[in-house]
């Protein structure tokens, strides 16, 4: 009876000191946890946890390091080390954290580690052999009394992120089973933890980059801004001051082609002609100009009244002709014969359009014919329409010709004063201001072109 009482006395105390141990197990894996819930850069956050699995497991060393596949290393970011390894590595001259693990995938003994499963070995060479003097393995293994290493993978739900290695003073079949099973669990904890910290990491430093991008581009609009608002300045005070003097000579030199100061000769008579055909052609780029300033800047109202186009579109014949005369041009302005042609709209506005779609044709016809004309669309609308047998319209260029800027190859060819504002402008007088229509027809290059609107009677 004594034996069995004694017997049963030290079966009671292994399972209490199991159960002790269990419950340390535990306790450690719960501070872990904590460990990894706290926001800390991945090298802080890793020294954390590698101090701690040191001295809770009582081990002579721990260290964690990343994996790069592309590279084919093992990179420590941390060492734990006891002070008598500590000690021994002093006197040896070198430092764990230096030494990069290079050919990781050839190495015999941590090509499990891409099985998922963990490495035991009791030789530093396995590891560091052909990286670290020999002679040093061997004395930091003697001195520090090193019997077992213990290699687990840090494993996400993706890939390998890198191994967490853990060094004892005991044999690997002394270790109790408990721990064993624990060290997985560990290594879990700390996988998740340092992969959230380098994501965590790499969305901060985006955000950094976001908000100096974000910084610099709002001084680069500012410095745009500033940059616009004079160079909007400078265009409207030179506009401004060149419309008036240009829309004298036009008017002169109309005046003298056409007879008003007496019969002149043929040749003055050309020479005077062409003056007026460029400095209406200025005058109307000085125009397009400002009035795309009035557009950007929001400036354009609309006096939207009855009127007869008919009258206004034949006011304007008159200058055409002169140059269609000395250009050898068939110039006619023709009707359907419904009249009277009344539109509800801005006769200031729609004059500016008309102006350019003839101003076009002309640009673009050196020879033939240039017709305009109006036509009436039932009880609700008017069509004008002026149609030339220039250089015509290809189909790439048909999709982007109301664009501001935009004008055809063949545009850039025969128009290379031309702004590129002129069908952009007539495009928003008429959509935004006159809620009608605009647009261009043409069978192709050399076909010559029709350019229409309709706007409501």
């Amino acid at each position: 009876m004594p034996e069995d009482k004694t017997s049963i006395e030290q079966e009671l105390y292994r399972k209490n000191v199991e159960f002790d141990h269990l419950n340390e197990l535990l306790s450690f894996t719960r501070e872990l946890y904590q460990i990894s819930l706290l926001s800390l850069d991945p090298s802080t956050l890793a020294e954390k946890m590698a101090t701690t699995l040191r001295e809770k497991l009582r081990l002579e060393m721990s260290g964690i390091f990343l994996f790069d596949r592309k590279e084919d290393t093992l990179t420590p970011i941390v060492f734990s080390k006891s002070e008598r390894l500590i000690a021994v590595l002093r006197k040896s001259g070198f430092l764990f954290r230096d030494v990069v693990i290079t050919g990781v995938s050839q190495r015999p003994v941590l090509k499990s580690i891409f099985d998922g499963t963990n490495i035991v070995t009791g030789n530093l060479s396995d590891i560091w052999g052909g990286l670290v003097k020999q002679e040093y393995l061997n004395e930091i293994t003697t001195t520090a009394n090193l019997k077992t290493l213990i290699i687990y993978p840090l494993l996400t739900e993706e890939r390998i992120i890198g191994v967490v290695l853990l060094a004892y003073t005991s044999p690997f079949d002394q270790i109790s089973q408990s721990e064993k099973d624990s060290l997985k669990s560990f290594s879990d904890i700390i996988a998740v933890a340092l992969d959230k910290s380098y994501t965590y990491r790499e969305l901060d430093s985006a955000n950094k980059n976001l908000e100096k991008i974000n910084k610099e581009m709002s001084e680069a609009n500012k410095e745009l801004k500033t940059i616009d608002e004079t160079k909007s300045s400078i265009l409207s005070f030179t506009s401004h001051h060149l419309q008036n003097p240009l829309q004298n000579i036009v008017m002169a030199s109309s005046m003298l082609a056409d007879g008003s100061f007496g019969e002149i000769g043929e040749k003055p008579k050309s020479a005077i002609v062409k003056m007026f055909e460029s400095a209406r052609h200025l005058s109307l780029t000085v125009k397009l100009w400002i009035k795309a300033l009035d557009f950007e800047e929001g400036r354009v109202t609309y006096k939207i009244e009855k009127f007869d186009i008919e009258k206004l579109v034949s006011s304007m014949m008159k200058d055409w002709d002169l140059v269609a005369k000395e250009r050898k041009l068939e110039f006619t302005f023709e009707t359907d014969g419904h009249p009277p042609y009344i539109v509800n709209g801005d006769q200031t506005w729609l004059r500016d359009v008309i102006l350019n779609l003839i101003d076009n044709s002309f640009k673009m016809t050196e020879k033939g014919s240039i017709k305009v004309k109006l036509e009436k669309l039932g009880i609700e609308k008017v069509r004008f329409s002026v149609t030339d047998s220039g250089v015509g319209i290809d189909g790439a260029t048909m999709p982007i010709l109301f664009q501001k800027f935009k004008k055809g190859q063949e545009g850039w060819q025969k128009d290379i004063e031309g702004t590129g504002l002129g069908l952009y402008i007539c495009k928003k007088i008429i959509t935004e201001g006159h809620n009608g229509k605009i647009w261009a027809e043409s069978e192709g290059l050399g076909k010559g072109a029709t350019f229409l609107f309709e706007v409501n009677v």
